[in-house]
């Protein structure tokens, strides 16, 4: 396979050279373990790996959720002639873990239920101490000293001023993962694997997102395996 991906890549993508970005969508990329290997090109800040035959290039980025591996696999059909695909045309292979793939469009729903429903702010915290003051005067009459005046009980709050502060601000960062994740989650729900076309027209590209799963989470090296009719493209990972 060669690394030059043609003239036609997809719309609005750039060539680039270089290591992956560290993150997509809040989650963290996982590094190639030859990234010579591969050519890269740049979409939203991200350098996506890819190889290509003349024929078809074929992209594969992975990330990595608390439960999931997100993957994220275009083809783009160089050809004159139409590609077909097979539904089960990417493979996800750890040695000496199991690893099975889940349903995108229910993962799409599990990232938006984790992030429904408005902020919660913690309670205040009881005022920290309390100060009285007295003021006043006295006057001896005969012997007798008479004492009058005033009290006044000052409570500490500043402490629920910072906590009004650190709420304020856990709130704003609580809404930009909400807005992050409801867009994560109408992401994986478009490009679901399940609903895209499995011919691809000459000079057109498509996106597939999978879902896998790791019955024991150990991070190891893996391989993900494309196949595109007879051709066979391999993006080995590391962790």
């Amino acid at each position: 396979m060669t690394r030059p991906f043609g003239s036609l890549i997809m719309v609005g993508l750039l060539a680039a050279n270089g290591a992956q970005a560290e993150s997509r969508f809040g989650r963290p990329v996982i590094k190639l373990a030859e990234p010579r290997q591969y050519g890269f090109f740049k979409l939203d800040d991200n350098n996506f790996p890819f190889l290509s035959n003349g024929r078809v290039s074929v992209s594969c980025m992975v990330y990595r959720g608390r439960k999931r591996y997100y993957v994220e696999v275009g083809v783009v059909n160089l050809s004159s002639e139409r590609l077909i695909l097979q539904r089960e045309f990417v493979t996800f292979d750890k040695p000496g873990y199991t690893v099975v793939k889940t349903n995108t469009f229910e993962s799409a729903v599990d990232v938006a239920t984790s992030v429904a429903g408005p902020f919660i702010p913690a309670p205040p915290p009881p005022p920290t101490s309390a100060t009285t003051t007295y003021s006043g005067t006295g006057y001896t009459y005969g012997n007798v000293t008479s004492v009058s005046g005033t009290a006044t009980t000052t409570v500490d709050n500043s402490a629920a001023g910072w906590h009004a502060l650190g709420q304020a601000i856990a709130a704003r960062r609580y809404y930009q993962a909400q807005t992050r994740e409801q867009s994560f989650a109408q992401y994986l729900a478009i490009f679901d694997y399940a609903k895209q076309p499995l011919v691809i027209e000459p000079k057109r590209a498509q996106l597939y997102i999978h879902t896998f799963q790791q019955v024991k989470p150990k991070k190891a090296p893996f391989r993900i395996t494309v196949v595109v009719g007879t051709d066979r493209f391999e993006f080995g990972y590391r962790e």
